[in-house]
Protein backbone atom coordinates (compact mmCIF):
# COMPACT_ATOMS: atom_id res chain seq x y z
CA UNK A 1 0.00 0.00 0.00
CA UNK A 2 1.08 3.30 -0.72
CA UNK A 3 -0.14 6.50 0.02
CA UNK A 4 -1.06 7.80 3.47
CA UNK A 5 -1.55 5.66 6.70
CA UNK A 6 -4.75 6.95 8.26
CA UNK A 7 -6.32 6.83 11.77
CA UNK A 8 -9.21 7.45 12.93
CA UNK A 9 -10.10 9.38 16.24
CA UNK A 10 -13.77 8.76 17.10
CA UNK A 11 -16.25 6.10 16.68
CA UNK A 12 -19.27 7.56 16.87
CA UNK A 13 -21.51 8.42 14.22
CA UNK A 14 -19.19 10.65 11.78
CA UNK A 15 -16.16 8.54 13.03
CA UNK A 16 -17.58 5.21 11.52
CA UNK A 17 -18.10 6.98 8.37
CA UNK A 18 -14.58 8.49 8.04
CA UNK A 19 -13.61 4.90 9.19
CA UNK A 20 -15.72 3.31 6.48
CA UNK A 21 -14.58 5.34 3.88
CA UNK A 22 -11.00 5.91 4.32
CA UNK A 23 -10.49 2.11 4.40
CA UNK A 24 -12.57 1.64 0.98
CA UNK A 25 -9.94 4.08 -0.48
CA UNK A 26 -6.89 2.57 -2.25
CA UNK A 27 -4.45 5.66 -1.72
CA UNK A 28 -4.73 5.40 1.73
CA UNK A 29 -4.11 3.04 4.46
CA UNK A 30 -6.69 2.73 7.34
CA UNK A 31 -3.80 2.03 9.99
CA UNK A 32 -6.46 2.05 12.98
CA UNK A 33 -9.53 3.90 14.82
CA UNK A 34 -9.19 4.99 18.66
CA UNK A 35 -12.09 5.57 21.23
CA UNK A 36 -11.92 5.57 25.03
CA UNK A 37 -14.25 2.63 25.06
CA UNK A 38 -12.06 0.17 23.67
CA UNK A 39 -14.74 -2.26 22.49
CA UNK A 40 -16.58 0.56 20.38
CA UNK A 41 -13.36 0.69 18.61
CA UNK A 42 -12.85 -3.10 18.20
CA UNK A 43 -15.83 -3.27 16.81
CA UNK A 44 -14.87 -0.57 14.09
CA UNK A 45 -11.64 -1.72 14.16
CA UNK A 46 -12.68 -5.69 13.15
CA UNK A 47 -14.74 -4.16 10.31
CA UNK A 48 -12.36 -2.35 8.72
CA UNK A 49 -9.31 -5.09 8.88
CA UNK A 50 -7.34 -2.09 11.26
CA UNK A 51 -5.52 -2.27 14.62
CA UNK A 52 -8.59 -0.30 18.04
CA UNK A 53 -6.91 1.94 20.30
CA UNK A 54 -7.63 3.42 23.71
CA UNK A 55 -5.95 7.10 23.23
CA UNK A 56 -5.42 9.14 20.13
CA UNK A 57 -1.63 9.23 21.48
CA UNK A 58 -1.32 5.34 20.05
CA UNK A 59 -1.80 6.62 16.72
CA UNK A 60 1.55 8.13 17.08
CA UNK A 61 4.81 7.10 15.25
CA UNK A 62 2.09 5.19 13.05
CA UNK A 63 -0.13 7.56 11.01
CA UNK A 64 0.82 10.03 8.47
CA UNK A 65 -2.68 11.79 9.39
CA UNK A 66 -5.81 11.23 11.32
CA UNK A 67 -9.45 12.17 11.29
CA UNK A 68 -10.04 13.64 14.45
CA UNK A 69 -14.04 13.28 14.94
CA UNK A 70 -13.92 13.01 18.86
CA UNK A 71 -16.59 15.15 20.78
CA UNK A 72 -16.08 18.82 19.89
CA UNK A 73 -14.70 19.99 23.70
CA UNK A 74 -11.97 17.26 23.21
CA UNK A 75 -10.78 18.34 20.36
CA UNK A 76 -7.93 20.88 20.70
CA UNK A 77 -6.92 18.14 23.47
CA UNK A 78 -6.48 15.59 20.93
CA UNK A 79 -5.17 17.57 17.85
CA UNK A 80 -2.47 19.22 19.83
CA UNK A 81 -0.10 16.41 20.74
CA UNK A 82 -0.93 14.82 17.07
CA UNK A 83 0.20 17.75 15.31
CA UNK A 84 3.26 18.69 18.03
CA UNK A 85 3.75 14.69 16.45
CA UNK A 86 4.30 15.78 12.83
CA UNK A 87 0.34 14.38 12.17
CA UNK A 88 -1.42 16.07 9.45
CA UNK A 89 -5.24 16.65 10.72
CA UNK A 90 -8.63 16.66 9.33
CA UNK A 91 -10.80 17.96 12.36
CA UNK A 92 -14.29 17.48 12.39
CA UNK A 93 -16.76 20.95 12.43
CA UNK A 94 -16.60 23.09 14.54
CA UNK A 95 -12.90 23.02 14.85
CA UNK A 96 -13.20 23.90 18.96
CA UNK A 97 -15.78 24.49 21.73
CA UNK A 98 -13.90 27.99 22.31
CA UNK A 99 -12.60 30.39 19.48
CA UNK A 100 -9.20 30.43 22.43
CA UNK A 101 -9.18 26.87 21.53
CA UNK A 102 -9.70 26.88 18.13
CA UNK A 103 -6.39 29.62 17.60
CA UNK A 104 -4.58 27.08 19.83
CA UNK A 105 -4.84 24.47 16.88
CA UNK A 106 -4.22 27.43 14.42
CA UNK A 107 -1.47 28.22 16.28
CA UNK A 108 0.46 25.01 17.03
CA UNK A 109 0.11 23.66 13.21
CA UNK A 110 2.00 26.68 12.20
CA UNK A 111 4.57 26.43 14.72
CA UNK A 112 4.72 22.41 13.60
CA UNK A 113 4.24 23.31 10.05
CA UNK A 114 1.00 21.05 9.61
CA UNK A 115 -1.89 20.88 7.88
CA UNK A 116 -4.67 21.10 9.45
CA UNK A 117 -8.24 20.79 7.33
CA UNK A 118 -11.63 21.29 8.83
CA UNK A 119 -14.56 19.41 8.25
CA UNK A 120 -17.23 21.58 6.63
CA UNK A 121 -18.59 19.19 4.41
CA UNK A 122 -21.26 21.51 2.59
CA UNK A 123 -18.19 23.15 0.91
CA UNK A 124 -17.39 19.84 -1.08
CA UNK A 125 -21.27 19.58 -1.76
CA UNK A 126 -21.40 19.80 -5.65
CA UNK A 127 -24.61 21.65 -5.57
CA UNK A 128 -22.70 24.36 -4.11
CA UNK A 129 -19.68 24.10 -5.85
CA UNK A 130 -21.91 24.81 -8.67
CA UNK A 131 -23.94 27.63 -7.20
CA UNK A 132 -21.12 29.57 -6.60
CA UNK A 133 -19.85 29.26 -10.43
CA UNK A 134 -23.05 31.59 -11.18
CA UNK A 135 -22.18 35.19 -11.50
CA UNK A 136 -22.66 38.82 -9.85
CA UNK A 137 -22.06 39.48 -6.17
CA UNK A 138 -23.85 38.04 -3.29
CA UNK A 139 -26.08 40.52 -1.83
CA UNK A 140 -28.78 38.35 0.16
CA UNK A 141 -28.57 34.83 1.52
CA UNK A 142 -31.39 32.84 3.15
CA UNK A 143 -30.83 29.62 4.51
CA UNK A 144 -32.43 27.05 6.69
CA UNK A 145 -30.78 24.12 8.20
CA UNK A 146 -33.67 21.71 9.72
CA UNK A 147 -33.28 18.59 11.18
CA UNK A 148 -35.17 16.52 13.29
CA UNK A 149 -33.39 15.49 16.80
CA UNK A 150 -30.91 13.07 17.34
CA UNK A 151 -29.81 12.76 20.58
CA UNK A 152 -26.36 13.65 18.82
CA UNK A 153 -23.75 16.27 19.46
CA UNK A 154 -25.53 17.14 22.89
CA UNK A 155 -22.55 18.99 24.04
CA UNK A 156 -23.15 21.96 21.76
CA UNK A 157 -26.49 23.96 20.42
CA UNK A 158 -27.62 24.06 17.08
CA UNK A 159 -25.25 27.09 16.44
CA UNK A 160 -22.27 25.21 16.67
CA UNK A 161 -24.47 22.20 15.30
CA UNK A 162 -26.11 23.00 12.17
CA UNK A 163 -25.67 26.71 11.94
CA UNK A 164 -22.00 27.09 11.54
CA UNK A 165 -22.48 25.28 8.05
CA UNK A 166 -23.92 27.95 6.56
CA UNK A 167 -21.90 30.67 8.53
CA UNK A 168 -19.17 28.49 6.89
CA UNK A 169 -20.39 29.28 3.30
CA UNK A 170 -21.29 32.83 4.18
CA UNK A 171 -18.17 33.35 4.65
CA UNK A 172 -16.58 31.27 1.78
CA UNK A 173 -17.55 34.25 -0.48
CA UNK A 174 -16.05 36.83 1.40
CA UNK A 175 -18.35 39.16 2.14
CA UNK A 176 -15.92 41.54 4.11
CA UNK A 177 -16.27 42.59 8.10
CA UNK A 178 -19.29 41.29 10.08
CA UNK A 179 -20.81 44.79 11.40
CA UNK A 180 -24.27 43.49 13.14
CA UNK A 181 -25.71 41.07 14.48
CA UNK A 182 -29.28 39.78 15.86
CA UNK A 183 -30.36 36.65 16.47
CA UNK A 184 -33.56 34.92 18.76
CA UNK A 185 -33.93 31.15 19.71
CA UNK A 186 -35.45 28.74 20.96
CA UNK A 187 -34.76 26.22 23.62
CA UNK A 188 -36.80 23.27 24.06
CA UNK A 189 -34.68 19.88 25.19
CA UNK A 190 -32.31 21.35 27.71
CA UNK A 191 -29.77 24.19 28.35
CA UNK A 192 -28.59 24.95 24.84
CA UNK A 193 -30.46 26.61 22.17
CA UNK A 194 -32.24 24.22 19.89
CA UNK A 195 -33.89 26.31 17.18
CA UNK A 196 -32.05 30.03 15.81
CA UNK A 197 -32.44 32.19 13.84
CA UNK A 198 -29.86 34.71 13.03
CA UNK A 199 -29.40 38.14 10.70
CA UNK A 200 -25.95 38.94 9.86
CA UNK A 201 -25.01 42.19 8.22
CA UNK A 202 -21.35 42.63 6.69
CA UNK A 203 -19.21 45.09 5.25
CA UNK A 204 -19.89 44.38 1.85
CA UNK A 205 -23.23 45.15 2.15
CA UNK A 206 -24.54 41.21 2.04
CA UNK A 207 -26.99 40.03 4.41
CA UNK A 208 -27.80 37.06 5.48
CA UNK A 209 -30.49 35.39 7.40
CA UNK A 210 -29.97 32.05 8.97
CA UNK A 211 -32.11 29.42 10.64
CA UNK A 212 -31.23 26.55 12.00
CA UNK A 213 -33.70 23.79 13.87
CA UNK A 214 -32.25 20.74 15.30
CA UNK A 215 -36.07 19.91 16.72
CA UNK A 216 -37.91 19.81 13.09
CA UNK A 217 -39.68 16.90 12.17
CA UNK A 218 -38.55 16.82 8.74
CA UNK A 219 -34.60 17.33 7.48
CA UNK A 220 -34.42 20.03 5.62
CA UNK A 221 -31.27 21.78 4.23
CA UNK A 222 -31.95 24.73 1.70
CA UNK A 223 -30.29 28.19 1.15
CA UNK A 224 -30.97 30.98 -1.47
CA UNK A 225 -28.72 33.46 -2.72
CA UNK A 226 -29.26 36.61 -4.45
CA UNK A 227 -26.90 38.12 -6.15
CA UNK A 228 -26.57 41.83 -8.46
CA UNK A 229 -27.47 39.03 -11.72
CA UNK A 230 -29.22 36.19 -10.32
CA UNK A 231 -31.09 34.32 -7.60
CA UNK A 232 -29.96 30.78 -6.74
CA UNK A 233 -31.57 28.34 -4.95
CA UNK A 234 -29.64 25.17 -3.36
CA UNK A 235 -31.37 22.31 -1.72
CA UNK A 236 -28.25 20.41 -0.32
CA UNK A 237 -30.10 17.16 1.15
CA UNK A 238 -31.69 16.46 -2.69
CA UNK A 239 -27.97 18.20 -4.63
CA UNK A 240 -29.94 20.24 -6.99
CA UNK A 241 -29.73 24.09 -8.45
CA UNK A 242 -32.18 26.49 -9.46
CA UNK A 243 -31.35 29.83 -11.12
CA UNK A 244 -33.45 32.91 -12.16
CA UNK A 245 -31.75 35.18 -14.13
CA UNK A 246 -32.83 38.66 -15.55
CA UNK A 247 -33.72 38.66 -19.02
CA UNK A 248 -32.34 41.76 -21.76
CA UNK A 249 -35.28 43.59 -21.12
CA UNK A 250 -35.21 43.71 -17.38
CA UNK A 251 -31.37 43.93 -17.03
CA UNK A 252 -31.76 47.20 -19.88
CA UNK A 253 -34.76 48.57 -17.72
CA UNK A 254 -36.87 48.30 -20.41
CA UNK A 255 -39.21 46.01 -18.34
CA UNK A 256 -41.77 47.79 -16.57
CA UNK A 257 -45.24 45.51 -15.12
CA UNK A 258 -47.59 47.64 -15.12
CA UNK A 259 -47.06 48.42 -18.46
CA UNK A 260 -48.43 45.14 -19.75
CA UNK A 261 -51.84 45.71 -20.93
CA UNK A 262 -54.38 43.72 -18.46
CA UNK A 263 -55.73 42.03 -21.12
CA UNK A 264 -52.58 40.08 -21.55
CA UNK A 265 -51.24 39.69 -17.85
CA UNK A 266 -52.44 35.97 -17.74
CA UNK A 267 -50.59 35.14 -20.11
CA UNK A 268 -47.64 37.20 -19.63
CA UNK A 269 -47.72 35.17 -15.55
CA UNK A 270 -47.73 31.80 -17.64
CA UNK A 271 -44.58 32.93 -19.36
CA UNK A 272 -42.94 35.19 -16.34
CA UNK A 273 -40.00 32.49 -15.56
CA UNK A 274 -39.57 31.99 -19.39
CA UNK A 275 -39.62 34.66 -20.64
CA UNK A 276 -38.63 38.17 -18.27
CA UNK A 277 -36.89 36.33 -15.40
CA UNK A 278 -35.68 32.82 -16.85
CA UNK A 279 -35.58 30.11 -14.71
CA UNK A 280 -33.53 26.76 -15.15
CA UNK A 281 -32.15 24.05 -12.92
CA UNK A 282 -28.74 23.02 -13.65
CA UNK A 283 -27.65 19.45 -13.78
CA UNK A 284 -25.48 18.58 -10.38
CA UNK A 285 -22.66 16.02 -10.71
CA UNK A 286 -23.57 12.71 -8.94
CA UNK A 287 -20.69 13.00 -6.03
CA UNK A 288 -20.04 11.98 -1.79
CA UNK A 289 -19.33 15.30 -0.30
CA UNK A 290 -17.15 13.20 2.65
CA UNK A 291 -15.41 11.21 -0.35
CA UNK A 292 -14.53 14.54 -2.07
CA UNK A 293 -13.28 15.92 1.34
CA UNK A 294 -11.06 13.01 1.66
CA UNK A 295 -9.51 13.57 -1.42
CA UNK A 296 -8.64 16.94 -0.65
CA UNK A 297 -7.06 16.40 2.50
CA UNK A 298 -4.98 13.44 1.05
CA UNK A 299 -4.13 15.80 -1.89
CA UNK A 300 -2.77 18.00 0.68
CA UNK A 301 -1.07 16.03 2.56
CA UNK A 302 1.00 14.62 -0.53
CA UNK A 303 1.83 18.24 -1.96
CA UNK A 304 2.00 20.16 1.17
CA UNK A 305 -0.49 22.60 -0.20
CA UNK A 306 -3.07 24.42 1.71
CA UNK A 307 -6.24 22.70 2.18
CA UNK A 308 -9.90 24.31 0.74
CA UNK A 309 -11.24 24.38 4.56
CA UNK A 310 -8.42 25.31 6.75
CA UNK A 311 -8.11 25.88 10.35
CA UNK A 312 -7.80 29.40 10.14
CA UNK A 313 -11.28 29.54 7.95
CA UNK A 314 -12.94 26.58 10.82
CA UNK A 315 -11.94 29.32 13.25
CA UNK A 316 -13.34 32.32 11.52
CA UNK A 317 -16.30 30.33 11.41
CA UNK A 318 -16.05 29.32 14.87
CA UNK A 319 -15.62 33.16 15.80
CA UNK A 320 -19.06 34.28 13.81
CA UNK A 321 -20.70 31.35 15.51
CA UNK A 322 -19.55 32.92 18.81
CA UNK A 323 -20.82 36.08 18.19
CA UNK A 324 -24.28 34.86 17.13
CA UNK A 325 -24.32 33.26 20.60
CA UNK A 326 -23.39 36.36 22.65
CA UNK A 327 -25.84 38.51 20.78
CA UNK A 328 -28.75 35.40 21.57
CA UNK A 329 -32.13 36.02 22.94
CA UNK A 330 -33.31 32.85 23.38
CA UNK A 331 -37.30 32.01 24.65
CA UNK A 332 -38.35 28.74 26.89
CA UNK A 333 -40.73 26.49 24.39
CA UNK A 334 -44.07 25.67 26.61
CA UNK A 335 -43.40 28.42 29.34
CA UNK A 336 -44.81 32.11 29.55
CA UNK A 337 -42.82 34.60 27.07
CA UNK A 338 -39.31 36.09 28.63
CA UNK A 339 -35.78 35.96 28.22
CA UNK A 340 -33.82 33.14 29.73
CA UNK A 341 -30.32 32.93 29.65
CA UNK A 342 -28.39 29.62 27.59
CA UNK A 343 -25.59 27.02 28.45
CA UNK A 344 -22.46 28.30 26.40
CA UNK A 345 -21.35 25.58 24.77
CA UNK A 346 -18.49 23.64 26.00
Amino acid sequence: MSGARVGVVGCGHLGKIHARLLASRDDCDLVGVVDPVLGVAATVAEAHDCEPYESPEDLIGRVDVAVVAAPTGLHAEVAKPLLEAGIDLLVEKPLAASVEDARAIVVTARRYGRIVAVGHVERFNPAWDLACQQSGKPVFIEAARLAPFTYRSLDVGVVLDLMIHDIDLVLSLQPGRLERIEANGIVATGGYEDVVKARLTFGSGLVADLMASRINPVLSRRLSMWTTDAMVSVDFNAKTIGVVKASEEVAAGRFVADSVPLTDRAVAKDAFFEQILPYQTLPVPDSNAIVAEHDDFLHCWASKTEPRVSAAAGSAALEVATHVLDALKCTKLGAPPSVIEIRKSA
